[in-house]
């Protein structure tokens, strides 16, 4: 970035007709480059300090223009608290010259540590019929992929993986269940032959009858997965997780019970969901959690959009740990981190980005917040 430039971006600033980033770019200068040096205070004080130097000079500006419509004698004070201003201008456009030029060396540098970027995740997963048939349901065509137990079996076009039953017939066999398993960097959608929808994560197992018999609707999942479970007060549907069993009739829930994960977390949309496991069992409520830590299950408040960003292409964290985010990237991208340094004596992260751009947005936003690198090579990322 030229200095031409820069002033133009600082005229911009000052005349209101500055873009958003722009703004953006001049108010984070202020705050870290000139502020953090001559001021001790707190972060809102010293952007409150940032906006207030450019209220005064936009401020001193139309005292100037209407000083030239009606000129008078200007005191010496006046002159003088001018000559103040000016010099802090003076010192924001230094300020913000050196912050681009330092934009454009991290540009560089970043260029260079991402060359090999990394692709998001896709409709990806394997489909193991009752009968032990596999099919791959990223290379299978659209339309009916088979007929087993009953069952019709059919990937939509926008890759749905829809079940219904057009014959009880031997459906009704015990233990003959279907399988749907999602690899690293993968995901899939499947309506169940109830009606019941399911989105499965990333490296997660599900499991399935080909019809439900009797009094419970039976499923099985290791990983994780969002449910919209289709009402039926005279059957409830249960998921079973590891320790854990969730029991609903008709409701919104996700699931997370990965094995490297803190505990099994059930979040609640919509409806009501009984959580059970070996020390006993809780009711949760709409935007409650629990989590479920050895025998004990613990209830929480939470904002339930954290815990189903995965299903509405996003990831967003708040206050979150680097170790906890690099997992939902390994699991998303296929890719491993190696720490140079121990996770712990980062900081918590908050943010959010698109689950659909390469890996480097997702990283760049870590970086933005946080005393750290990340350097691609390959399927390997190393953070320093």
């Amino acid at each position: 970035m030229k200095t031409e430039q820069a002033k133009q971006l600082i005229q911009h600033y000052l005349d209101g007709t500055a873009s958003a980033k722009e703004v953006h770019l001049v108010d984070s200068f202020v705050e870290q480059q000139l502020l953090e040096n001559t001021w001790t205070a707190d972060e809102a004080q010293k952007a409150a300090f940032g906006r207030k130097l450019k209220a005064r000079i936009d401020a001193q500006r139309l005292k100037d223009e209407d000083n030239r419509q009606n000129p008078v004698v200007r005191p010496k004070t006046i002159t003088r608290r001018l000559w103040i201003i000016a010099a802090s201008a003076a010192v924001l456009a230094l300020c913000v010259i050196g912050g681009l030029f330092a934009i454009k060396n991290r540009t560089e540098d970043r260029s260079a540590r991402y060359a090999n970027d990394v692709a998001p995740g896709g409709n990806r997963a394997i489909l193991t019929l009752a009968d032990g048939r596999k099919i791959d349901l990223s290379e299978s065509k659209t339309g009916e992929l088979a007929i087993t137990n009953g069952l019709n079996v059919k990937k939509a076009a926008d890759g749905l993986l829809v079940f219904s039953v057009i014959d009880n017939g031997d459906a009704k066999v015990e233990g003959r269940n279907n399988t749907i398993t999602t690899p690293s960097g993968g995901q899939y959608q499947v309506n169940l032959p109830d009606g019941t929808q399911v989105w499965l994560n990333a490296e997660t197992k599900f499991d399935f009858p080909g019809h439900f018999n009797g009094k419970n609707r039976l499923v099985e999942l290791d990983g994780e997965a969002y449910f919209e479970v289709s009402k039926d007060k005279n059957h409830p549907f249960i998921v079973k997780s590891k320790k854990q069993e969730v029991e609903v009739l008709g409701t919104h829930f996700n699931i997370n019970s990965y094995e490297n994960s803190s505990g099994i977390k059930t979040t609640l949309l919509e409806g009501s969901v009984k959580v059970k496991g070996s020390g006993g069992e809780k009711v949760i409520a709409p935007g409650e959690q629990s989590v479920l830590y050895g025998n004990t299950i613990a209830v929480n408040a939470v904002d339930p959009a954290f815990a189903i960003d995965w299903k509405n292409g996003e990831f967003r964290f708040k206050n979150e740990s680097l170790s906890s985010i690099m997992q939902k990237l390994s699991r998303w991208y296929g890719v491993q981190f190696v720490m140079n340094v121990r996770s712990e004596q980062m900081p918590s992260f908050s943010g959010s980005v698109s689950r659909f751009d390469n890996i480097s947005e997702v990283l760049k936003m870590l970086e933005e917040t946080g005393n750290i690198k990340f350097y691609i090579n390959g399927k390997v990322i190393t953070v320093k």
